[in-house]
């Protein structure tokens, strides 16, 4: 970007004075300097350009723009409402920018009405006020939907011929609905929808329609959103959020989620007492709460974007254009091939350098909206398509995938169980696509790779790995030995693309591994110094002397317990040290004996810091009626407690490991037992009327 330094002044040094005011916000000081010098309402009064005019309008006071119109003539009061600042702007493009003061737009329309009569012909051939633009192309209507301003959007609505004008922006011919969603206000491209359906077939120059769009926002989702410690604050919070009377009827619906989830246009608020009262009991928590307001926000963008998501997707049929390519037929290759790792890797980039490179890239308008959510974990949108249109689980892209092959790729688990939980899991995945990658080629790639959610290479490591098995599980089993078109195999394409994550989780695992076993080594030390340091003495037989008392006892136990998990902690790191470290070990073996050696490491701290506590309980002997003893005894307690608090997200990322651990238990249940408490629950769930898949 280049500077031109110019000697030319933008505005007066005069103006100096009115700009003083109105920083200070002093409008009758402003007022009256252009009441002294009424042509200096037509001159520029900022570097922007902006006249009197602007920051009357910006500054959000109707009286105070009415007045300093009043002040010039009908020509020069028709100059100062068309004049334009330093990017076009007119003043209604600063009414729909600064303010949602709907006086504003009147103020300024009135007096367009009033001075028009008294133009002369030529004048009277310019665009009406509110259809002049802007440097972009826009008009302060597209401007209104552009901020958000949907108060102001409908206002001016009722001022225009033609709101098809406003439809697009002539410097990229983006959109109105477009710029809406992309601004994620959810609420103004619903309104627009209402206004016109025909906008959700409209594209950018890209070729992106609304719906594919909203397909590449996973943030505005509820699905996509992480689980955080407001669950329950979500979950109790009311589905109304904003009073109806701000709005027309069009968009009431917006405004009750359970009218969103029926479909059916509620235009009154709800009556009942309960909800009054517990929509101001929330109401007063969002006020006095910021965290409450801005989760009571994002609740109410999640409802948005279901119904907006709800609109479009009735009028796409995009999953119809899919590829109908004859299936490629199984190819298994049973050549003598490199058995190690790199050099496998180094065959197949020569491979890849004698292959023709020019290849034109795709596009994200080359995938249907099913696809784009699909790989961006977007539930809801995935379950509606399917729902109204249940052959689009079929749809094919033009590269031969499916939607199965697009959720395996980007690891999206939760589109994965959606297809499970329709039945379709058998059916696509026999589909072999382009290149001849099967559903397990398409694991082993990591282009779309985002890291992992879990603590620790390893653990990454692992989770691919699962990933892979899992997939595995649903192929037909004459597609495990296909082979790519650059002659490998799912699992050794796998082995080749994952093989720097290998080295990493190697480097790691031994580094945790061997510090861990240090402080075990440690705490078991402490622990068998203590069990001969008995706490006040022993007497003259050698019995302790707080023999009977229950917290010699319990330091006694909780030493015991220390010294034991300690030293099998130590068994464990030890184990992982001495364990080959190949690709399928990460799979079950080591994370298996990591998870359970951190978890032996953490109850021998915390019953050595337990034992700590007894010992203090027994050595110092306070009063029980005087708050040094409170004290005290507190203090004794304080390190398990900040032991917890800060091992709790370790607890946490380790759960889904001993969730697994309970499965493998599970397993070795008999069958039979399982199976009557599996129909046991499916009779539950058919008596409150779930859905069976």
């Amino acid at each position: 970007m280049e500077i031109v330094e110019t000697n030319e002044r933008v505005f007066d040094r005069k103006m100096e004075e009115p700009q003083r005011a109105a920083l200070k916000e002093d409008w009758r000081a402003f007022k009256k300097f252009f009441e002294q010098d009424k042509k200096a309402l037509l001159e520029p009064m900022d570097l922007d350009k902006n006249t009197a005019i602007h920051v009357a309008t910006h500054a959000g006071k109707p009286r105070l723009l009415a007045e300093l119109l009043d002040m010039l003539p009908g020509k020069d009061r028709w100059r100062a409402l068309r004049a334009k600042n330093a990017r076009s702007c007119t003043v209604l493009h600063h009414a729909t920018l600064f303010t949602d003061n709907v006086e504003i737009v009147d103020v300024v329309l009135k007096c367009e009405r009033e001075v028009t009569p008294l133009l002369d012909e030529e004048t009277d051939e310019e665009l009406a006020l509110v259809e002049m633009k802007n440097e972009l192309g826009e008009t302060p209507l597209y401007m209104a939907a552009k901020e958000g301003n949907i108060k102001m959007l409908q206002h001016m609505d009722k001022s225009v011929a033609d709101i098809h004008l406003h439809f697009l922006r002539d410097s990229d011919k983006l959109p109105i609905l477009h710029i809406a969603i992309i601004g994620q206000h959810l609420d103004v491209a619903i309104w627009l929808l209402k206004k016109d359906e025909k906008l959700a077939d409209a594209k950018d120059e890209k070729g992106l329609t609304a719906l594919q769009l909203l397909s590449e926002m996973p943030f505005v989702f509820r699905s996509c959103c992480p689980q955080g410690t407001t669950t329950l604050v979500y979950s109790l919070l009311p589905e109304q959020y904003y009073e109806y009377e701000d709005y027309d009827e069009s968009v009431a619906i917006i405004r009750n989620g359970n009218d969103i989830e029926s479909g059916k246009e509620n235009k009154k608020p709800p009556t009942s007492g309960f909800s009054r009262i517990n929509y101001a009991i929330w109401n007063f928590l969002a006020r006095e709460w910021d965290a409450v307001g801005r989760v009571w926000e994002k609740k109410k963008q999640h409802k948005l974007a279901e119904y907006l998501a709800d609109m479009l997707v009735q009028k796409d049929n995009s999953w119809q254009r899919t590829c109908n390519e004859k299936q490629r037929t199984v190819v298994v290759l049973p050549i003598i091939k490199p058995a190690n790792v790199a050099a496998r890797k180094k065959q197949l980039n020569e491979l890849k350098d004698t292959q023709s490179t020019n290849q034109t890239a795709r596009t994200y308008s080359e995938f249907t909206p099913l696809l784009l959510a699909a790989s961006a974990g977007i539930v809801e949108i995935v379950e509606k398509i399917i729902d109204i249109y249940p052959e689009s689980i079929n749809h094919v892209s033009e590269n031969e995938q499916n939607v199965l092959h697009v959720a395996v790729i980007t690891r999206q688990k939760k589109i994965y169980q959606v297809i499970k939980n329709y039945g379709a899991l058998k059916m696509l995945a026999g589909r072999i696509s382009d290149k001849g990658r099967t559903l397990l080629h398409q694991v082993a790639r990591m282009e779309y790779y985002r890291g992992g959610q879990v603590a620790g290479y390893a653990y990454e490591l692992q989770d691919e790995l699962r990933w892979y098995e899992r997939v595995k599980k649903i192929i037909p089993p004459n597609l495990v030995m296909h082979c790519n078109e650059d002659n490998l195999t799912a699992r050794e394409q796998f082995e080749i693309e994952h093989a720097s994550m290998l080295k990493e989780a190697q480097e790691w695992i031994k580094e945790t591994a061997q510090s861990c076993s240090t402080v075990a080594v440690l705490v078991a030390t402490v622990a068998f110094a203590a069990a001969y340091t008995v706490p006040g003495g022993t007497d003259g037989n050698g019995f302790p002397v707080f023999i009977r008392s229950p917290a010699f006892l319990f330091f006694t136990i909780m030493d015991v317990v220390a010294l034991a998990s300690s030293l099998a902690s130590v068994v464990m790191f030890l184990s992982i040290l001495t364990s080959p470290f190949e690709m399928w070990e990460f799979h079950k073996s080591l994370p298996r004996k990591l998870t359970l050696g951190f978890g032996l490491l953490f109850f021998s701290l915390t019953a050595a810091m337990l034992s700590f506590s007894a010992t203090i309980l027994l050595t110092v002997k306070l009063e029980y009626n005087k708050w040094s003893s409170s004290l005290i005894y507190s203090a004794a307690f304080f390190p398990v407690s900040i032991f917890r608090l800060l091992q709790f997200p370790f607890y946490m990322a380790i759960k889904d490991r001993l969730l697994m651990l309970l499965k493998k238990l599970k397993k070795m249940v008999p069958s039979r037992i399982v199976k009557s408490a599996e129909k046991s629950k499916m009779r539950k769930y058919r008596r409150f009327g779930r859905r069976g898949y």
